[in-house]
């Protein structure tokens, strides 16, 4: 790989990392993770490995690779995908199973 997509790379790294952050920043100040400790612990620890995998040039000194991105980028996706239940203001929500 070339240096620009080395640069490449992480920058869109970097962004998708930030997207993971700012959203498990926002569940944490939500109600469920104040109530929770399970989901207070979920997104503090999601928390941390976005900010590990974008800042991973800085602090390790390792370019991310396409995988990275692609996993970091299904994170998120992940994420986008619940956003639906985030604005639920009741206890999560279980199957109810046939009697």
């Amino acid at each position: 790989m070339t240096w620009q997509t080395h640069q490449l790379l992480a920058v869109v790294n970097l962004a998708i990392c930030a997207g993971i952050a700012w959203a498990c920043i926002c569940r944490l100040n939500s109600e469920i993770s104040r109530r929770y400790r399970l989901a207070r612990a979920r997104y503090a620890l999601l928390l941390a490995g976005a900010m590990a995998c974008g800042l991973q040039p800085m602090l390790w000194g390792s370019w991310p690779t396409v995988g990275t991105v692609l996993f970091a980028g299904c994170v998120l996706a992940g994420l986008a995908i619940n956003v639906v239940r985030w604005h639920s203001h009741g206890v999560p929500k279980r199957r109810v199973r046939d009697v």
